[in-house]
């Protein structure tokens, strides 16, 4: 039973770890291809920058946090440059985004892979989407609907 409990943990590690990967490729990518697109997504990896620090030093991440603490530190300095008298606002760290951004030289991040992601349609779609919209349409919609005259049909398999 041990043994079981092991490979199943060493198969969740696994998994979060190919998660967390996922996660940092997104962003990654998402800043060397469309910084400039995406201030809002800078402002917040700039304000949770902490979470990316044990990731510097993991040979699994190690790779891709580099662009993320390049784009993330230099728009720290300037950040700190521009607030050295005065206090920091949202307002001035969304402008500090917007100007590093449309003059951040694009050979100072390394080149990634562009991402491709692949939709597969399952077998039986209908059987998440049509219970999912009638429950979209139920709870968000102004009209009214009778639920004693509700009836979802259950899909044959």
């Amino acid at each position: 039973a041990v043994v079981s409990t092991q490979s199943t943990g060493e198969s969740e590690c696994e998994t979060l770890e190919d998660i967390i990967r996922m996660f940092l490729e997104i962003f990654n990518s998402s800043i060397c291809y469309s910084g400039k697109n995406n201030p809002v997504l800078l402002y917040e990896l700039l304000h949770k920058r902490d979470v990316f620090l044990p990731f510097q030093t993991h040979p699994t991440f190690s790779t891709l946090i580099v662009n993320i603490d390049n784009i993330l530190g230099y728009l720290n300095q300037k950040l700190e440059e521009r607030t050295e008298s005065s206090g920091v606002s949202v307002n001035i760290v969304m402008e500090v985004i917007e100007e590093v951004t449309r003059a951040w030289p694009a050979d100072r991040l390394q080149a990634t892979p562009v991402l491709k992601f692949e939709y597969v349609e399952e077998s039986q779609p209908e059987e998440f989407f049509l219970p999912y919209i009638w429950t979209l349409n139920f709870s968000n919609s102004s009209l009214y609907w009778d639920t004693s005259r509700i009836t979802l049909n259950v899909f044959a398999s």
